[in-house]
């Protein structure tokens, strides 16, 4: 027997996805073309099946459906249930409305007074839909109904090997200590931090610096102001030990990427750091770009000067809620560092408090569902 293909993309898996909260898969219970349009079907098809999202197709790619975290009764029944929502999607905008109860009865299934499937009188071979926004009862092309399935924290294996062991630490630490630019053409390599205000880029920094001073280094100046506590170009050397010899690599700290009216620095300036025409030390002006004509401007830039690797550092949190200039500012950085050909890295902050589990133990960090898909 083939296997049943959902009429439901991937674009719109992923949209409805994110109206759960945690991990969740949608397995296919039911598919009114397939099954037949029949309420009374749909009821046996969910029996004890726990969480139920229903997705009904209208012309013009509009969709709209309910979800109820109880299975659907065949009976006459009103049952009260605080997670129950339904939802819309037309023109690719996504609503979601919350409710309180769902019925069930003959030949219909009413989330509240927002949505309702049920068979027509006047033709008993379609299933139809009414919402409070559709002026008339409109006949569905498709019914699916979906298993709502929670995933869980945490992975059965790790989606990134990572041995957490004190030999294993110390084999990484003495890999960035005994580090050296390849051919030696330099002496040193700039690695640069760009990212949004507040995203954590000092505080790396400076946590770098107390994973080898053995206590805690307050390197870079950090702040949660909202606008950019760092307003400099410095660059941080790495060293050993507290009072060691500086090693080859070189963290390069700026001024972060501004949101909406907040100051910040722009997309041109950073491309200008990369390619080695700011000076150390230059302060960033938010409503002035970096030229030919600033002060200290470095106009042929040697390789000491250049940057050798781009670290985007975002924070987990805000990962999927940045506004979109932020958004944009990021996609067109990571497209212009790709062309001037300079490896680029993703750092993520605040991985803690986007996971209870890698709150309790950062190790965890490889198995947390949440944290891949922040990651990706």
């Amino acid at each position: 027997m083939s296997p049943v293909i959902p009429r439901l993309d991937k674009h719109t898996e992923k949209q409805l996805l994110s109206l759960f909260e945690g991990h969740v898969k949608f397995s296919l219970l039911y598919k009114g073309s397939l099954h037949g349009f029949s309420v009374s079907e749909i009821g046996r098809k969910s029996i004890n099946q726990g969480c139920i999202m229903m997705v009904g197709y209208l012309e013009d790619d509009v969709i709209v459906g309910g979800c109820t975290s109880q299975w659907l009764r065949v009976q006459y029944a009103t049952f009260k249930d605080e997670k129950a929502f339904y939802f819309s999607i037309e023109q690719s905008e996504l609503d979601r409305t919350p409710i309180k109860s769902v019925t069930t009865k003959y030949e219909e299934i009413s989330f509240e007074n927002g949505l309702k499937f049920h068979r027509s009188k006047t033709n008993n071979s379609k299933l139809f839909v009414t919402t409070v926004d559709l002026e008339e009862e409109n006949v569905l092309k498709d019914l699916e109904v979906y298993r709502v399935e929670d995933f869980g924290d945490l992975l059965d294996s790790p989606w990134r090997e990572l041995y957490w062991d004190e030999e294993i630490r110390d084999q990484l630490k003495n890999s960035i200590i005994n580090y050296k630019p390849p051919l030696n053409l330099v002496s040193k390599t700039k690695v640069l931090l760009v990212g949004p205000v507040g995203a954590g880029k000092s505080s790396f920094i400076s946590s770098v610096g107390s994973v080898f001073h053995g206590c805690v280094a307050l390197k870079a100046m950090v702040g949660t102001a909202a606008q950019s506590f760092t307003n400099m170009f410095r660059s941080y050397n790495i060293k050993a030990s507290q009072a060691g010899e500086q090693n080859s690599l070189v963290l390069c700290d700026m001024m972060g990427l501004g949101e909406e009216d907040l100051p910040g620095v722009k997309v041109n300036d950073v491309l200008q750091a990369v390619k080695g025409h700011v000076p150390e030390g230059y302060k960033f002006n938010s409503s002035e770009a970096i030229g030919s004509d600033t002060r200290g401007y470095i106009s042929t830039p040697g390789i000491a000067n250049k940057i050798a690797c781009v670290a985007f550092v975002v924070d987990a949190r805000k990962v999927q809620t940045y506004p979109d200039d932020i958004q944009e500012g990021l996609q067109e950085l990571r497209l212009k560092i790709r062309d001037l050909g300079v490896p680029q890295v993703a750092l993520l902050t605040h991985i803690d408090e986007v996971c209870h589990a890698v709150d309790k133990d950062v190790s965890r960090v490889y198995v947390c569902r949440h944290v891949q898909d922040k990651a990706s």
